[in-house]
């Protein structure tokens, strides 16, 4: 396999072309630098870059007679033809007109955005090494993210998954990944990256303008416009055959369409040691995404559906086959946001339906799930000053039917079964308000909300404060406190709560960034801890990124840490590499069993004092080359063996049937994905 991959690797790096042109300018506006300003090769994304904070930008991989793209939002959109001749551009930005800005793109204003721990943009998605092109998976990849499995669920500070608020275009999504996302490749999510405007992440101290977390927030937001050509986006990999179209339909309206069809057979194949416990795998899934900008308002509908199944081998002492998961899920959102001079209004609808059911020995049911959710907000904004109000009603509905096992420990068909049917809802009337003020280098924040469960008649409250200090342009101190409630139904009804504490630093500097945290949180689970990250960079040419990050939970430590690189040594190249160590799970060894008679079965009785499994390590490399073939043709093709030394991380055991021995089950072994992307434009 190492002959092969390097046989592959020397191909490519023979064939690729050697005239490439490197630019590098200033982006500016009637004389002030414009820092975050976006340039980009009109027919290839990946090659872009965000001017930093004098307005400098560079740009690799170009060749004479490339288009390039400057936008800025506020700015009108700039485009260049690329000379063998240039050598520093001065792009100079100009303003909408007055006439224009009537129907200037604007979205949501967030409340604590600048209180966040990190903003991600589709680009910031694409390039990490680890992300598979997927936003959770990308979030899933920084240091507070502290999930001990390999799938798409976000877990943050110890948490658990299910305590993380998911947001998409102001609508709340519960449970957003998919089932063939336990196979950990191709993309794990519902969120479609190449519709993405950003991912908001707010490790702790979720804002109250949004709720309904107890743990972190992740605040996503599709595109508000597309560009005024057709591009196109075809991808096949060894799991996965995609295709996305997005462009202009209008002066100021926008279409962007997509589906995809993740299949089993190529990757099962070749990695079936890996595999071999995993039956089968498909989800078929697509999503239109419409926006048009008027005088009387921005609209943004989204619509999705996916259909998904999962059957994997089971093995439970009294029973051994296919566990079948399969869903059929919805998720709709609509947008509607008006801005009145430094106000803006908002009126925000959605709803999230779901069809899950699950087969194994005497198990079989179904779950069924609506969520909807209106918002009406007004916000205050103007520099730097905040004030956002609003109102939320959600309704969430859960359908429980089918046959459950009587005993945990006899799941074989004979066996016997409960049938249950239930259908539970949980309604929530809530008022928030936020306001943020700036005083120079200083920045307060605070707010509330309420929520009333005419379920339960009770009356919930949440507060939040927050602290911005920008000590210097390099270095920033932020600081929160706050309650926060979460209502939710899995099987019922349920009110959660959480206190939480934090201060963040962050120091920046031309080749290196360091970020420090420190955090309590108490409540219906109580941990404290500190998280270190320290990166490194060298231009666009190589980074280095270190975390480390120790959590008190439940009267032990926990600990994680995460290393990732990535190195561009020519044009058109890229190869990264990863690691991540984090300490085992618990788990208790059955050491004794009594057989029943009646059932045939052994049911267990006393275990052994907690013990931990290994430390989980994984060790990843990949590497993707860029193939230009005209100016609206380009393509991407990527290779990435994950696990490389075959670490066999211990996730669960299986015991035999009576319980005498038992046996380990691993995470990803050893595995081998690769793919290509195609990228057209049509002018």
């Amino acid at each position: 396999m190492k002959n092969l991959l390097y046989s592959i690797c020397l191909f490519f790096f023979f064939s690729s072309a050697s005239a490439q042109i490197r630019i590098s300018g200033k982006i500016e506006a009637d004389g002030e630098s414009l820092p975050g300003a976006h340039i980009w090769k009109k027919t290839n994304y990946t090659i872009n870059d965000v001017a930093d904070i004098n307005g400098f930008f560079n740009l690799i991989g170009l060749e004479d007679g490339d288009t390039i793209v400057c936008s800025f939002i506020g700015y009108k959109e700039k485009w260049f033809v690329v000379k063998k001749s240039d050598d520093s551009l001065l792009i100079n930005m100009e303003q909408y007109s007055q006439q224009l800005q009537s129907v200037e793109v604007r979205a949501s204003v967030l409340g604590a955005e600048n209180f966040a721990f990190e903003k991600l943009n589709p680009i910031d998605i694409y390039i990490n090494p680890n992300s598979k092109a997927d936003a959770l998976v990308a979030i899933n990849t920084q240091m507070s993210s502290t999930i001990k499995d390999e799938n798409a669920a976000v877990a943050f500070r110890g948490a658990s998954p299910q305590q993380t608020g998911y947001f998409l275009n102001g609508v709340p999504v519960k449970n957003p990944v998919k089932y063939a996302q336990l196979t950990n490749t191709g993309t794990l999510s519902i969120f479609n990256t190449d519709f993405l405007k950003s991912a908001t992440v707010f490790p702790g101290n979720p804002p109250v303008e949004y709720g309904q977390a107890t743990s972190g927030t992740v605040v996503l937001e599709l595109a508000d416009r597309f560009p005024e050509y057709w591009q196109h986006t075809a991808s096949l990999s060894m799991a996965n055959l995609g295709y996305s179209s997005r462009g202009a339909i209008g002066e100021q309206s926008f279409l962007g369409v997509f589906c995809n069809y993740q299949f089993d057979e190529v990757l099962k194949g070749v990695n079936s040691v890996n595999f071999k416990d995993i039956n089968s795998f498909n989800a078929v899934e697509g999503g239109a995404l419409f926006t048009t900008h008027q005088p009387w308002g921005s609209i943004k509908i989204y619509q999705y559906a996916i259909i998904d199944n999962y059957n994997f081998n089971f093995k439970h002492p009294s029973y051994q086959d296919g566990f079948l998961q399969y869903a059929e899920r919805s998720l709709t959102t609509v947008q509607w946001v008006q801005d009145f001079g430094s106000w803006q209004s908002s009126l925000i609808a959605g709803n999230s339906m779901s069809k899950n059911e699950f087969q194994f020995g005497n198990m079989d049911y179904l779950v069924k799930n609506s969520d909807p959710y209106t918002s009406v907000n007004l916000t205050y904004s103007k520099k730097g000053d905040v004030l956002k109000t609003g109102y939320a009603y959600w309704r969430q509905n859960s359908v429980f039917s089918g046959d459950v096992p009587t005993f945990a420990y006899a799941l074989a068909p004979i066996h016997p079964i409960l049938t249950i049917s239930s259908n539970k809802q949980l309604e929530s009337h809530e008022y928030y308000f936020y306001g943020r003020k700036k005083w120079g280098d200083h920045a307060f924040g605070s707010g509330m909300r309420t929520a009333y469960i005419p379920n339960s008649s009770e009356q919930l409250w949440s507060y939040q404060f927050n602290y911005l200090w920008d000590i210097n342009k390099r270095l920033n101190l932020i600081g929160a406190h706050g309650k926060y409630y979460q209502s939710r139904i899995d099987t019922n009804p349920q009110i959660l709560e959480q206190v939480q504490s934090s201060i963040d630093l962050d120091f920046s500097d031309k080749h290196w960034a360091i970020h420090q945290s420190f955090f309590r949180i108490h409540g219906d689970s109580a941990v404290s801890g500190s998280e270190s990250r320290l990166s490194f960079f060298v231009k666009k040419k190589f980074q280095l990124d270190q975390s480390a990050s120790f959590y008190h939970l439940d009267s032990s430590w926990d600990w994680f840490a995460r290393t990732f690189l990535k190195y561009n040594p020519f044009p058109q190249w890229t190869f990264n590499a990863s690691f991540q160590i984090f300490k085992g799970n618990t788990y208790r060894l059955v050491n004794s069993a009594d057989y029943f008679s009646d059932l045939e079965v052994y049911v267990p009785q006393t275990r052994t004092s907690p013990i931990f499994f290994d430390p989980y390590m994984n060790f990843t490399l990949g590497v993707s080359r860029l193939f230009q073939f005209s100016q609206k043709f380009n393509g991407l093709f990527f290779i990435n063996v994950a696990n490389v030394f075959d670490f066999k991380n211990e996730n669960s055991i299986s015991y035999n049937y009576d319980y005498s021995n038992y046996q380990s089950n691993y995470l990803t072994r050893r595995s081998i994905y690769a793919g290509i992307i195609f990228n057209f434009v049509n002018d």
